[in-house]
């Protein structure tokens, strides 16, 4: 239980940090965030800039990499060591659609339609707010901590128990788009591990390999015959007892390309790699790396941030001594050995993926979620 006072004070401190975010200093990194989010801020209610702001306060990093919230604590060093651990930790946010269970005395009890946790949530405003929050309704909002509860972040959208659609949909939309909002539930790591293994059991099964090497305009064509495969295997194969296969529509850059590989490994999931055909040559020829073709290609493979280090010790796995050639010539390092050398060099050119545990690429639905993706 979260005290009254700890609870002011929370409010209180949103209110600097926002004071704080208004400053001249700011107008320029806000005003660059509001034009690429706000689409059409102009016209926006004061509801909308309101949360796009609380965005960009909490969680946009400026060009130096911080938060607007870190510099407020950095520029804040009367602040007792508790509050600034509470104020740091708002850069967490949770949010989305939320189905009202129950107040909770001077507290409202919310689930989350997205990770399906529940939440004691407090208003610095009072109480009072939570009259407008009827069981069974929903709310669209955001979330940050205060001690172990939490506490309402900007605005709030209510919608009625009959405007469950909406909310639903939202839902939806955020546990395909954003699965990282799904595995705040540890249960639904767990889960989707499992759902992943079995989609890549099934990707192994139709096309014999996890990796599969194919030309550009072939690959959607041969993508959606995967997508019916699991459709089939799944619900069955009869086309009036089950809807239509769902697949996904693939970049003109991958149709386009003249090669395009699928891996499906076992930790990165499904990935597709535009022109992997002539950065595999490299690694079988590195003489080929002369050609500027082949080198740019195999150069991106390194230093795009899209293409996991997996792609690269898969292929430096079929031959340990040109792949270590391959660097040499690359990086101009003479002495590079990939067996010695290798896994540092990922760390160092691709940082992003080592700085937390891995995650699963599919997102796992609630019971609720599915039935209503079956029924739209």
């Amino acid at each position: 239980m979260v005290d009254a006072a700890l609870l002011r004070r929370a409010g209180d401190l949103k209110g600097e940090l926002v004071a704080f975010s208004q400053q001249p200093r700011y107008d320029r990194a806000a005003s660059s965030f509001l034009a690429e989010y706000g689409n059409g801020l102009e016209d926006a209610d004061e509801q909308r800039w309101m949360l796009l702001w609380d965005c960009f306060v909490l969680e946009h990093r400026l060009a130096n990499g911080r938060t607007v919230v870190e510099q407020f604590v950095e520029a804040r060093p009367d602040l007792p060591e508790a509050e600034r651990e509470m104020v740091l930790g708002w850069r967490d946010v949770v949010q989305g659609p939320f189905e009202v269970q129950r107040k909770d005395g001077s507290a409202l009890l919310v689930e989350s339609l997205v990770d399906d946790l529940t939440y004691r949530v407090r208003s610095n405003m009072g109480p009072a707010v939570f009259k407008q929050m009827p069981r069974r309704s929903f709310i669209i909002a955001r979330l940050v901590a205060v001690g172990d509860e939490w506490m309402l972040s900007g605005p709030v959208q209510i919608l009625r128990g009959s405007e469950r659609g909406i909310a639903y949909q939202l839902a939806l939309d955020m546990s395909l788009r954003t699965p990282e909002a799904v595995f705040r539930n540890p249960d639904k790591i767990a889960l989707a591990w499992e759902h992943q293994r079995a989609d890549r059991a099934r990707f192994v099964e139709f096309f014999g390999t996890d990796l599969l090497v194919v030309p550009g305009k072939q690959t959607q064509e041969r993508l959606d015959g995967y997508y019916t495969y699991c459709r089939d295997v799944v619900l069955g194969p009869d086309p009036k007892d089950v809807p239509a296969a769902v697949s996904m529509s693939l970049p003109l850059d991958l149709t386009d390309a003249e090669t395009v590989a699928l891996i499906y490994d076992e930790t990165d999931g499904l990935g597709f790699y535009a022109e992997f055909g002539l950065v595999e040559e490299a690694f079988a020829n590195p003489g080929l790396l002369r050609r500027r073709r082949w080198r740019e290609q195999t150069l991106s493979y390194l230093e795009d941030d899209s293409v996991e280090p997996m792609v690269l010790r898969r292929l430096a796995a079929r031959d340990p001594e040109k792949a270590s050639v391959v660097f040499r010539r690359l990086l101009k390092r003479p002495r590079f050995d990939w067996s010695r050398d290798g896994e540092a060099l990922m760390r160092e050119v691709k940082p992003g993926h080592f700085d937390r545990p891995p995650r699963p690429r599919v997102s796992p639905l609630s019971e609720r979620l599915a039935e209503f993706a079956k029924r739209g």
